[in-house]
């Protein structure tokens, strides 16, 4: 008989209970953003180079148009500078593609906190503003 199974068993349950227990606290910190974070409002206040971002992010998640964004994002691109010629990058255009709607705060709210509608919704915000000469 071996003594492997009956030192196995006793240590993979403590392990399980110590894994188990730390789950509420994994879904407590991946909690949804605050009802008061509007995308909105934050694309409305968004810089031109974090508003092109924001057309990328739109764009290459579906959310909008592909023929009619396209161009509102080539045009805020070249006024903005937001990919430069160096292809240093531009870091209000990094968040913007990232989704990222407040950066520099903890826990910022992205684009993916929300559901599809309110991201459409957002998307949407964004073509307009644009589309206004942001």
């Amino acid at each position: 008989m071996s003594y492997r199974p009956i030192i196995t068993l006793p240590v993979m349950t403590i392990g399980l209970m110590l894994a188990g227990g730390s789950l509420p606290a994994m879904a407590r910190d991946m909690a949804a953003p605050p009802a008061t974070a509007i995308p909105q409002a934050m694309i409305d206040a968004a810089p031109g180079a974090r508003l092109a971002g924001y057309l990328n992010f739109c764009i290459g998640n579906g959310l909008a148009d592909h023929a009619g964004a396209t161009p509102l994002l080539d045009t805020l691109i070249h006024n903005t500078g937001a990919v430069p010629a160096d292809e240093r990058g531009n870091m209000d255009y990094a968040y913007g593609t990232a989704g990222v709607l407040q950066p520099g705060t903890h826990g910022s709210p992205r684009m993916t906190d929300f559901d599809i509608p309110a991201r459409r919704d957002a998307c949407a915000q964004a073509i307009r503003k644009a589309g206004m000469g942001a």
